[in-house]
């Protein structure tokens, strides 16, 4: 099965970094997103959502409530450099994070 996975990162460097690390999985497009908005209307195409929490626009939390509605029980990981806290993902990765510990992650949950 082919997996679109979007990432919602507005540091750009770091949002690379993770789309690259993300598109070594096997069967994975990956679509990327640099604030709230641009990544709210991105969330009908994905099977995953990968998002940082403090967004430009549109706060993370609500890409997660919203992604929920249109894909209950789809795979969501949250990222943030404030407080841990899991905004209602499945997984939450405190920044600084490691890229590799995001992917198996992710592959994980995406392939059990």
């Amino acid at each position: 099965m082919r997996w679109t996975v979007l990432v919602v990162e507005d540091n750009r460097a770091l949002a690379d970094t993770l789309a690259m690390a993300l598109g070594l999985l096997p069967e994975a497009e990956i679509l990327v997103a640099y604030d709230g908005a641009e990544g709210r209307r991105l969330l009908p195409q994905a099977d995953a959502l990968c998002t940082d929490l403090d967004l430009p626009y549109v706060h993370g939390e609500v890409l997660i409530r919203e992604f929920r509605a249109l894909k209950p029980g789809a795979p969501v990981i949250a990222m943030s450099a404030g407080p841990g806290e899991r905004a209602g993902a499945d997984r939450f990765f405190p920044k600084p994070y490691s890229t590799l510990s995001v992917r198996e992650t992710l592959k994980g949950m995406l392939y059990g």
